[in-house]
């Protein structure tokens, strides 16, 4: 029997220890580390450790060839050290109601803070955009306004692109399939789907027609509901179709289960926030309250 631990043990003392690791993540074959000095690495004696087929080294990143088992592997290693920017172990379950709070504010600051100069960047160049038109500096008709303001629009409506990335990474599962399922809900195919005169039906099940473009609850919920899907096949499926069959279950379960269940859901959470939030904003604060929550999540992120 394969002992994983052992391996990611090995592994670890070899590249340097935990703190020569900036990152560290995995392919479908590779265990990928990003080291603070490759010196330390000693390529020579991986490649003798049991588990491990081969070492590829480039500039500051190196990567270790374990096979098939290299989600195990990987398991392990996380358990042995906290990296900073790679893919960090799930929190450890909360131990009374206490920490619940604090956990779900992990979570949410997680998800969210890395959003904040991608929206903040494209609300501000819109602004300045619709300034120049206003002043009658710029002409909405010209070419370079256009221009801009797709930019900044694409960056709202794809929102939930880039939240399927932040939750995929917070959650530990496979970031591509998690994007390319809020892609999916994004497609123009699937718009026109939903949007079906008579309404759309999917095994007897309406399908609601909503536009999920710039939504972030529907995609957030649906990445969090593929991270139980692909935990769960990773432990039956067999490792020489594990590349492909994990990445098809969450498609062939995931996406249906978004559009019937969990899409409408986030569209409602997100509605329910939005009252909530224009609510405070005509009675209590106004411009300062748009100002204070990027800060906001700025500080907590800083304190998580």
């Amino acid at each position: 029997m394969k002992n994983y631990k052992q391996t990611a043990s090995d592994v670890l003392r070899l590249v340097g220890g935990e703190k020569n690791v900036v990152q560290v993540e995995h392919c479908s074959t590779r265990l990928r580390f990003t080291l603070a000095d490759t010196s330390k690495a000693d390529a020579a004696a991986l490649k003798k450790t049991a588990g491990v087929m081969g070492v590829i080294s480039s500039g500051p990143q190196c990567q270790v060839v374990i096979g098939n088992d290299v989600i195990e592997v990987y398991d392990e290693l996380l358990k042995l050290g906290t990296f900073n920017a790679g893919q960090a172990a799930a929190p450890a379950a909360p131990k009374g109601k206490k920490e619940i709070g604090g956990i779900i504010l992990d979570y949410m600051v997680g998800i969210f803070q890395p959003l904040v100069p991608a929206i903040a960047g494209a609300g501000v160049l819109k602004a300045l955009m619709v300034l120049l038109s206003t002043l009658g500096l710029m002409s909405s008709g010209d070419i370079a306004y256009k221009v801009f303001v797709g930019v900044a629009d694409a960056a709202l409506y794809y929102l939930p692109v880039m939240v399927a990335f932040t939750t995929a990474t917070k959650f530990n599962c496979n970031k591509l399939v998690a994007v390319a399922l809020a892609a999916a809900m994004i497609h123009p195919s699937v718009s026109a789907l939903l949007a079906t005169e008579g309404g759309a039906y999917f095994l007897g099940i309406k399908l609601q027609n909503i536009a999920y473009g710039g939504q972030v609850f529907p995609a957030i919920l649906t990445v969090i509901f593929m991270s139980f899907i692909e935990k769960w096949a990773n432990k039956w499926c067999p490792k020489a179709i594990r590349v492909f069959f994990v990445p098809m279950l969450c498609f062939g379960i995931g996406f249906p289960v978004a559009l019937v269940v969990l899409g409408p859901l986030g569209y409602n959470i997100g509605a329910l926030l939005t009252t909530v939030i224009l609510a405070l904003y005509n009675t209590l604060a106004g411009w300062p309250l748009l100002c204070w929550l990027p800060c906001c999540l700025h500080d907590l992120h800083g304190h998580a």
